[in-house]
This record gives C-alpha cells, sequence and structure tokens, in this order.
C-alpha cells in the first residue's frame, strides 16, 4: 500500500510540472504570436531610379536638377527612396529618406489616425500637399521622368511641413484641408502660414474609372526687403513698377495663391488601357527678380519681392499597348511665369528677364514594365518664348533632354 502512494505521489508531480511546462509554452507561443504581430505591421519597401540623361546643350536648366555648366551627358540616381511604415487598422506612420549620390535626406515624416464611423483622417508631419493631381501622384508610378514644370517651381520638395483633416464619408467626394509651413520641409522662419484645399471626387464605371477635383492654396511669403514691385503699364510700356515703401514693409506678407482643377479618365478596351489627363493652375506668385521659385529655406529671404500671375496647363495621353508590358507616354505642358507680360515686353530695360519666359514642353517616351522593374526611354522637346530684346533669348535655347532611366522596386 506504501509503494502505491508513494508511486502516485511521484505521477502527480510529474503531472504538475507537465501542466507548468504547458502553461509556460502557451505563454512563449502567446508573447512570440504578438510579437509576430508586430513585426508584420512594419512594412518596409522603396523604390530607386538610375538614369542616363543628354541635353542638347551644357549648363541648361531643367526641371529635375540643373546641369552643371560643363556639363550635357550625365549619369545620376534621380531618386532612391526607402519606406518604413506601421500599420494598424486605425493608425498609419511613415518614413520616407532620400538616398542619393548628392547624400541621405528626410523626405516625409508623418502620421495619421482614422476614425471610420465618422469619416475622419488626421494627418501630420511632413507629407504632400493636396494641391493638384502631379503633386499626390507618387513618382513611384509616374509615367514621365518629371512633373510638369509648375510643380518643381510653385510645390517644390513634394512635401511641406503640417497638417492636414481628410473627410471621406460622402462617397465618393474626398474633402481636404490642410495648414503648411509654405516654405517645402525646411525649420519655418516666419508666423505666416498657408492654407490648402482640395474637393477631389474618384468613380468607377464598368471599364472606365473617372477622377478629377478643384484645388486652392492662399499663404503668404515674407518681405525680406521694403521693396517689393508688380507688373503695370508704364508710360506705354509694361514693367515691374515699385509698389508704397509705406504699404508694402519689410516683414510684411506677400501673397501667394493658386487655384487649379485637374481631370483624369481611363477606360479598358483591346487596345489596352488608355488614360486621359489635364490639370489647369493659375495664380499669383511672389518670388525674386532672378526665379519664380517657391521658398525652400530655413532663413528669411534678403532679395526684394516681384509678384507675377502666372498659369500653367499640363496633359497627358497614355496608351497601354495590348497585353504587353509596353506604355507609349506622350505629355504637354506649357508654364507662362508672367501672364501679364509678352515676349517683345521682356529685356527692353524694365526688370522683365528670363524669369518671365514663358516655356512649352512636350514630352514622348516608352515605359516596358516588369515585375520589379521598369525601363523608361523618354525625350523632352523643350520650347521658349523667342524674346527679341533678351540677349540669348531670341531663339529657341538648345535645351532639350533624352532620359534613359531604369526603376527598381521592392
Amino acid at each position: 500500500m506504501k509503494n502505491i502512494m508513494v508511486f502516485l505521489w511521484l505521477m502527480l508531480g510529474v503531472y504538475s510540472m507537465h501542466a507548468q511546462n504547458l502553461e509556460m509554452l502557451d505563454s512563449v507561443l502567446n508573447t512570440q504570436q504578438n510579437e509576430i504581430k508586430n513585426i508584420k505591421k512594419v512594412k518596409i519597401s522603396g523604390y530607386f531610379q538610375p538614369e542616363f540623361q543628354w541635353a542638347q546643350s551644357k549648363g541648361i536648366k531643367y526641371p529635375g536638377g540643373d546641369f552643371a555648366s560643363a556639363v550635357d551627358k550625365r549619369f545620376s540616381v534621380r531618386r532612391a527612396r526607402v519606406k518604413v511604415a506601421y500599420h494598424t487598422e486605425d493608425y498609419e506612420l511613415v518614413l520616407v529618406t532620400e538616398n542619393t549620390e548628392k547624400g541621405i535626406s528626410l523626405h516625409d515624416v508623418f502620421g495619421s489616425y482614422t476614425m471610420n464611423k465618422v469619416g475622419l483622417k488626421y494627418t501630420a508631419g511632413i507629407f504632400p500637399r493636396p494641391f493638384g493631381f502631379e503633386q499626390s501622384y507618387s513618382t513611384l508610378v509616374h509615367e514621365g521622368p518629371e512633373r510638369a514644370r509648375f510643380s518643381t517651381t510653385m510645390l517644390p520638395a513634394e512635401a511641406d511641413l503640417g497638417f492636414k483633416v481628410n473627410y471621406f464619408k460622402l462617397k465618393p467626394f474626398n474633402f481636404e484641408l490642410g495648414v503648411y509651413n509654405g516654405n517645402a520641409t525646411v525649420a519655418d522662419f516666419d508666423s505666416y502660414k498657408d492654407l490648402v484645399a482640395r474637393i477631389s471626387i474618384d468613380k468607377k464605371i464598368k471599364a472606365t474609372k473617372l477622377s478629377g477635383g478643384v484645388s486652392f492654396y492662399h499663404g503668404k511669403v515674407i518681405q525680406g526687403t521694403p521693396y517689393s514691385y508688380k507688373t503695370s503699364s508704364q508710360n506705354g510700356l509694361v514693367a515691374f513698377v515699385l509698389q508704397d515703401t509705406l504699404e508694402n514693409k519689410k516683414g510684411d506678407g506677400a501673397l501667394r495663391q493658386y487655384v487649379g482643377a485637374d481631370i483624369q479618365y481611363a477606360i479598358n478596351s483591346n487596345l489596352g488601357t488608355t488614360t486621359l489627363r489635364a490639370e489647369w493652375i493659375n495664380g499669383t506668385q511672389p518670388a525674386s527678380s532672378s526665379t519664380s521659385d517657391s521658398p525652400r529655406s530655413g532663413t528669411i529671404a534678403n532679395y526684394d519681392i516681384y509678384s507675377r500671375k502666372f498659369n500653367s496647363l499640363s496633359t497627358y495621353f497614355l496608351q497601354n499597348i495590348g497585353k504587353t508590358n509596353l506604355q507609349l507616354v506622350v505629355k504637354y505642358d506649357w508654364y507662362d511665369p508672367n501672364t501679364d507680360v509678352e515676349a517683345d515686353d521682356i529685356g527692353n530695360n524694365n526688370k522683365l528677364n528670363a524669369t518671365d519666359i514663358k516655356y512649352n514642353t512636350l514630352g514622348l517616351g516608352f515605359n516596358y514594365y516588369l515585375s520589379n522593374m521598369r525601363i523608361m526611354l523618354y525625350y523632352e522637346f523643350i520650347q521658349n518664348e523667342k524674346a527679341t530684346h533678351l540677349n540669348g533669348y531670341a531663339e529657341d535655347l538648345k535645351d532639350n533632354v533624352f532620359t534613359i532611366r531604369t526603376q527598381f522596386k521592392f
């Protein structure tokens, strides 16, 4: 009897130890499962765009980056971005860095929170502004080498620092309203803030897709000096005229205002997917005598303000060739930085110069898509206004550009 009791006691001990081991194993498995779930919420992706470009002349200006003074042929990495994102049902945290031969820099960093029940999404950090179509259209899938000249001039760096609220409950409409520093991705240097708003629609009807929107940008650029100029007629001559220095003082804000409209249409057929796009922008841009570029600096500019009324149009025709991986790209855009003047007004000793020249660009290209790679061949015919009174602009500049680009993504 005593031996039986000892045996039962030992069996009970073994069972107890086994149960404890199972509990520990369950605990370890649960911990590992939670860790795996958290790891799955983190995604790393990116793309890399090495390219070769040939320009008609050395040292030309180009929306994707000017050529050096002794360069008309160059290899470069146009973009190389690594994205780390953390996703949950409601939250999204994103970090994107740019890693090219020019260095490593921050491109985007933002967080967002979505409240699906009420149709609201809040985003804060550095991220693309909700103006127009091209600004929010990723360069990963962009069919040409560069956005339209307007985009790189007026909205540089593709992003700005601020916050934005989306309302998406009223389908198919999407409402976006954001407030930003107004000087791209660098630290702010004044108290003026820019407001950006957009109403867009996105609708699929059988084999077709229609989308579009209207956008509004309202902001100010601080005057670094007491002097500001606007174009006006003076003694029968269009010129930049100095504004009243009592009304326009150093530290005042010069109006920066754009309105835009865009539409995109795509249809699938036996010929392949055909896509048409058009985007029009109009507005007022305060900049300097030598450039129309928007602020992209962390310090107050020390130049006089030159305000110009401008407009821009970009159009696309995209045709996927049947069921092949080949795509035809035809793009035409213009950018007129000063709609108050004609070509003959420029260069008449009236402070109008090459910054006020209008440009038209026709781009023709092909894309060939592989699973994680794309090959692009693209030629841009860039034509400037012929300003007979401005030295060097009596004829069209030799600034056409041919681009061969490969894109890798992961």
